[in-house]
Order: structure tokens, then sequence, then C-alpha cells
């Protein structure tokens, strides 16, 4: 699987990244962390500075919502003390490290769901207009979307936004099923249109839409075009797999 790198940083030895098609930071050290300590300090510090570049949502970085949560800081410092192994490597020179692995997903997640300044578009639709049985009736119904922002300067986030031409919020963290985005998470990353595919929540015939810009002071909310905002407001169906966080961003190298 290829990995998709947001940040890279190598101070100090310690090396940190991001790996967004499994939303994990990736990150090699000495077999025995806990004896390093000079180490641990340098990949606190780096992992406080590489919070801050993940955007949470549009306006707020992950960093920022950690330090306002008890819950989400004491996940960190616990998972840097445990950090899981995922493989070794050997040097020439006969230098053993681990690689460790940091997953962005978990309980701690749940105090930082944002709470929508205004109510999703799919949240005022209090009856359906159809039974979504019916409405698709001759054709293959959508079973989820791929979003493709390649171009369109998109940051990948944790809690990415999707709006309609006029900034109203079509899908937000606050608007879906809570226990789906922390069994699998709320929305998935992938590099092609090929690897988007091989989402397993988006099923056989996704439906594609595509970023017309990017705002937000971390440029990680995404604005789609009136015809693909009406595409997905104007079906029950496809509102209940917003709901259920079928959706997967292509995003740039």
């Amino acid at each position: 699987m290829v990995q998709l790198v947001l940040t890279f940083l190598l101070i100090g030895g310690v090396e940190l990244e991001i790996d967004w098609s499994e939303l994990s930071i990736h990150f090699y050290g000495p077999i025995d962390l806990t004896t390093d300590t000079l180490y641990l300090e340098e990949l606190q510090t780096r992992l406080d500075s590489l919070l801050m570049t993940i955007p949470l949502h549009g306006d707020l970085s992950l960093g920022e919502a950690v330090a306002r949560s008890q819950d989400a800081r004491n996940y960190f410092q616990t998972a840097l003390s445990y950090p899981q192994v995922v493989s070794t490597r050997y040097s020439t020179a006969g230098e053993v490290q681990n690689e460790y692995v940091l997953s962005l997903m978990g309980p701690f997640l749940q105090e930082l769901i944002p709470h929508s300044t205004q109510q999703s578009l799919h949240q005022q639709e209090t009856e359906p207009a159809a039974d979504p049985r019916q409405e698709h009736m001759g054709q293959i119904p959508s079973t989820g979307f791929i979003v493709d922002a390649r171009g369109a300067g998109f940051q990948p986030g944790i809690f990415p936004r999707l709006l309609d031409p006029q900034g109203n919020v079509i899908l937000d963290a606050g608007s879906v099923d809570k226990n789906v985005l922390l069994e699998r998470g709320y929305v998935h990353y992938a590099h092609s249109p090929r690897a988007a595919l091989q989402t397993r929540e988006l099923g056989l015939n996704p439906l594609r839409l595509v970023a017309e810009r990017t705002v937000g002071r971390n440029r990680s909310d995404i604005v789609l075009s009136a015809t693909d905002a009406e595409r997905i407001l104007g079906s029950p169906l496809n509102l209940r797999l917003l709901h259920e966080c079928r959706v997967t961003i292509i995003i740039d190298p």
C-alpha cells in the first residue's frame, strides 16, 4: 500500500511521517524507548509540532484541539510510552531500530468532534422526499462518494467538511454516525482513482464528485459545485451514505 505522506520531520535523529491511507504516524527509534530519555523528549517535542500542522478541519489544527482536551493529551502521551512496533531495520553499521506507529484514530476523537456553527443541510431534511429503494429503481444506486480534490490545494485533515457554493455545510463530523466515525474513520484518503475504488466502505458504485476549491484557514474544507451538491442533497439514499461516513478523498501526492 502506498503511503500518503503529508509531513516529514528529521531533526535530531527523530523522523515522523503521516500515512494518510492509514491515518497513522510512523517513526523509527531505539529498540528500548524507555531507556533513551533524550530521544523520548525530542520525540515528544516533534510530535507536538507535527500535530500543529495537521488540520482537524478548515479552521483548527489537531494540535490546537489536543491542547484543549485532557483525554486527547493523555492518549498521545500513553501512545508514545507504548507505541506499536510494525517492523525492525538493521543498518550496515550494525544499528538496530524499530519502526513504530501511532494511530490518529481512537476514542479520544469523541471529544474533538466539532459542534457545527450552523445546521448541516441534510440535517434540515426532516422528512425524506422519497423511499430510497424506489428512488433508484431502474438504475444502480450509489454506494458511497469519491471526492477528487487534486489540484484544489486541499490539505488532508481529520474532519474535513464538504460545503455547497454558498458555504452551507453538506457534511461535517457533527452530522455523522459517531459509532461509525470512531470505528472506521470519518473519511478515507487515496492517491489515485484506482486506489480510491479499493476503499472497502465505498461499495461497487461510488458517486464521483470534484472539489471546485478549498476554504478555511487550513484549506481542508472542500467546496463542491452546485450540481454535485444537489446530487447529494436531492437523494435520501445519498444523505444516508454521508451519515455512514462512506467518503474517500483523492489527494495530491
